[in-house]
């Protein structure tokens, strides 16, 4: 994100100390031996920029606490699977032969954010010895999760997630959702699942002394499902805590519940054959009684007589308060999203903004990217009108709400409860 947009996102510099107070009453404690996958700019205008990050987890997990991050390096990968972006066929073989030998110290990560950069490059910091997939750490437990990264299977029994499992250790998701939760990987790799492949890869390695590339064999990852099983795990166990870090949504698990479930999970569901699912549209004047029912089971704090009124009031007005649904194949409703159109201040002008007013999922009708349908037609619809942003409101009330948010390209925005996504192409 440009940083003049972080800083108009924020309404006063974010602090180490203020991270310190966030990190505490998100959960995080001393000792613990904790996985951190971040985003810099979901957090808002920090003082100190990562190493401010820095300093907060450390002061938080204290002398006896382990820092790992994921410090990956994605393009030295094989040309053969590179897709963001692919490179012509015929330098391939230029890029196999000439590439420079992975270096633990010296090669950088690729798309891991400033965070986990700085924190590779910290003096006292480990990193693991797989050219694709490697982590980084550092206290007490730092050599034991580094050390004897196989290149072979490299996120399955020998990899640093499989070290933190051992630990019992714990995953922040920092500004990001559960589609980016690495540690779930590990469950593909102990999972039994229908379509289970390997794949061949390759990596350039310095063997004695002398530049190489190094054929290797990997299980053919697909994090596809990764949110459903995050947004399961936290529903049926009641594990995940959710708030905010700065202005980031947060997420603070322990990690072997987590890859227990989704190993679970991925024997039910992958390769079989998927639930049935919904068709989103606009909202009907039939559809009236069971639009006033998922409004209910939304707000069962405000009163029948009020939910009714409002209901007929923004029924009266489709243009200005649309409202798509989400329809079963029996007729009934399962979901919805009302969408609204509002003038705002962004920078100097004043533009037209989107506002998400109400947004429901059944409960035995998610993690079938319903809730991201209905959101995305929503969007699509406060994009043809005009509207330069989207906004969203939340309270405590929905502790699953902000990482439902970042999961759609939502960031905090001025508090804590209230996010904001460009709508710009």
């Amino acid at each position: 994100m440009p940083e003049r947009d972080v800083v108009e996102r924020t309404n006063e510099p974010i602090t180490v100390s203020w991270l310190v107070e966030d990190l505490r009453a998100l959960g995080v404690t001393s000792g613990m031996t904790l996985l951190v996958q971040s985003s810099l700019g979901a957090l808002g205008w920090v003082c100190g920029g990562p190493v401010a990050v820095l300093l907060a987890l450390e002061e938080v997990l204290g002398g006896d606490g382990t820092l790992v991050m994921p410090s990956m390096s994605s393009d030295y990968t094989d040309p053969a699977d590179w897709r963001h972006p692919s490179v012509p066929e015929a330098w391939k073989d230029t890029i196999r032969a000439t590439m420079p030998a992975f270096d633990p110290d010296l090669t950088p990560t690729r798309s891991m954010g400033a965070i986990a950069e700085t924190f590779r490059t910290q003096p006292g910091t480990l990193r693991s010895g797989h050219p694709h997939t490697s982590f980084a750490a550092r206290g007490p437990h730092a050599k034991r999760i580094t050390a004897n990264h196989a290149f072979d299977y490299a996120l399955g029994e020998t990899s640093p997630l499989a070290r933190i499992y051992d630990l019992d250790g714990s995953v922040l998701l920092l500004g990001i959702g559960h589609m980016s939760n690495t540690s779930i990987h590990l469950a593909e790799y102990r999972a039994d699942y229908p379509g289970k492949e390997d794949r061949p890869t390759g990596a350039p390695l310095a063997i004695d002394g002398e530049r190489l590339w190094v054929e290797m064999i990997d299980v053919d990852v697909d994090n596809a499902d990764f949110t459903r099983i995050g947004d399961a795990f936290a529903r049926e166990t009641g594990l995940v805590r959710s708030g905010t870090i700065g202005n980031a949504p947060a997420l603070l698990m322990p990690q072997r519940p987590l890859i227990d479930f989704a190993v679970r999970w991925m024997e039910t569901h992958r390769g079989r054959d998927e639930p049935p699912q919904a068709a989103v549209r606009l909202l009907e004047s039939t559809d009236r009684e069971d639009w006033i029912r998922l409004r209910r089971e939304l707000w069962p704090h405000y009163d029948t007589a009020f939910v009714e009124t409002e209901s007929d009031d923004i029924a009266s007005h489709p243009d200005r308060t649309p409202v798509f649904v989400a329809e079963r194949p029996d007729g009934r409703l399962c979901g919805m999203v009302e969408v609204a159109i509002r003038d705002a201040a962004i920078g100097c002008a004043t533009n037209r903004v989107g506002y998400l007013e109400g947004w429901y999922v059944e409960p035995a009708w998610r993690d079938r990217g319903i809730g991201r349908a209905l959101v995305e037609r929503a969007e699509a619809w406060a994009r043809e009108q005009g509207c330069v942003e989207m906004a969203s409101d939340t309270t405590p009330r929905y502790p699953l709400s902000p990482a439902a948010h970042a999961a759609l390209g939502y960031e905090v925005a001025k508090r804590k409860t209230h996010f904001r996504k460009s709508l710009a192409d």
